[in-house]
């Protein structure tokens, strides 16, 4: 009896011995990877309409974000906070302490100034963002007409088609690296871009390609003038181009 007594003993101290040894390890299997994987280095990637320091805002939100095993594990896994202007955000391990946030923006093409504020729309017409502020890089559009106008709504314009003519002009003067400060459409969908004191007329028909591309050549020659650029027959053959001096 003492023998067993003895043994249950014994099995009982080898348990809470290998207990002990098992929260020991937990516990410095914590400390390291809360030291270890403590985030001292970020890079990031794929950015334009965001700073990298916001961006890091905007992932880094507390304490737990600051451990790199922690945010991978989150952003791999898990449901995030949507962010404007951003499709999707993925984390990955360069090292313990380094973590490398890619950024796959959303394809922004303008925005409609409305009753004091900016709504930024992409491709598809979806309102992603009401902002004061102007983006650089991101046209105006005027002369849309849409009966409703709400943040992650489609824009409601009477002919969906005019998003395609919008994307189309937007791509080509990104281009061709000319910022228009504004973007008008005409009620038969005709486009005129507005620099500065000059307007260019780019009419209703087709041969953008060609025209933006012709006004590329040209716009050095606009500086410090006032009128209108009228290049709504330009075409590869007839090469029609006027100005029209304001008065």
């Amino acid at each position: 009896m003492r023998i067993r007594r003895r043994e249950k003993k014994e099995r009982r101290g080898r348990g809470f011995l290998v207990a002990a040894v098992l929260v020991l390890a937990l516990l410095l299997a914590g400390v390291i990877v809360v030291t270890l994987f403590q985030i001292r280095e970020v890079e990031v990637t794929g950015n334009s309409y965001y700073t990298g320091q916001e961006i890091q805002d905007r992932v880094i939100t507390d304490r737990y974000c600051t451990n790199s095993l922690y945010l991978y594990l989150k952003y791999k896994y898990f449901d995030t906070e949507d962010i404007p202007f951003v499709d999707k955000i993925e984390v990955s391990l360069q090292g313990p302490g380094k973590v490398k946030i890619r950024v796959y923006e959303k394809s922004i093409v303008g925005y409609v100034a409305y009753m004091g504020s900016n709504f930024y729309f992409d491709q598809d017409g979806v309102v992603v963002e009401c902002s004061s502020e102007v983006k650089e890089g991101v046209p105006c559009i005027s002369g849309l007409k849409f009966q409703s106008l709400a943040l992650y709504q489609k824009l409601a314009v009477e002919d969906d088609s005019i998003f395609d003519r919008i994307l189309t002009i937007t791509q080509l003067v990104k281009k061709y690296e000319l910022t228009p400060d504004r973007i008008e459409f005409g009620s038969d969908l005709s486009l005129t871009l507005y620099f500065d004191q000059v307007r260019v007329a780019l009419g209703n028909s087709g041969s953008l390609e060609e025209k933006v591309g012709r006004l590329y050549d040209l716009y050095p020659d606009l500086e410090g003038r006032s009128g209108v650029f009228h290049m709504e027959n330009y075409t590869e053959d007839s090469k029609f181009i006027s100005f029209e001096q304001d008065k």
